[in-house]
């Protein structure tokens, strides 16, 4: 089968503490450089994941603005941007039964494998979906 017939992916890469992210670029309505301060509609990409290590230190933190069917714009505050790449369905394997329920309440759905490094893929709708469930 040729790329032509497969699903193809464009995924916005970013990176947080050293872990990182992989999101359809679809889901990012616009980018741009964090300037301090917040209006509140911002969240930091490590609280809403819930990272368990304390302070985090973003080197170089970007805000993204999801595309959403929400009422409200989501906005998050990542860091380092990596790269923009195209994959196919073949590049991506799903969660081990293990971790899968767990990952997808975090609104992630898959790993990528690029030069040895893991690279988590995540779907902003459903991590914002899991978020407005829980602050019901």
């Amino acid at each position: 089968m040729n790329d032509k017939n497969r699903i193809q992916l464009d995924l916005l890469m970013f990176s947080v503490a050293g872990v990182y992210y992989a999101a359809d670029a679809a889901q990012i309505a616009g980018v741009e450089k964090f300037r301090g301060g917040r209006d509140g509609s911002e969240v930091w990409f490590h609280e809403e994941m819930e990272f368990g290590c304390g302070d985090i230190c973003y080197s170089s933190p970007t805000v993204l603005t999801i595309r959403s069917g929400a009422e409200t714009t989501q906005r998050v505050i990542i860091d380092k941007m990596e790269d923009i790449m195209r994959v196919t369905e073949d590049d991506i394997s799903l969660f081990p039964p293990l971790v899968e329920t767990f990952a997808l309440k975090k609104g992630l759905w898959g790993i990528l494998l690029l030069d040895g490094v893991m690279v988590l893929l995540l779907d902003f709708e459903r991590l914002f979906s899991a978020r407005r469930i829980r602050t019901v």
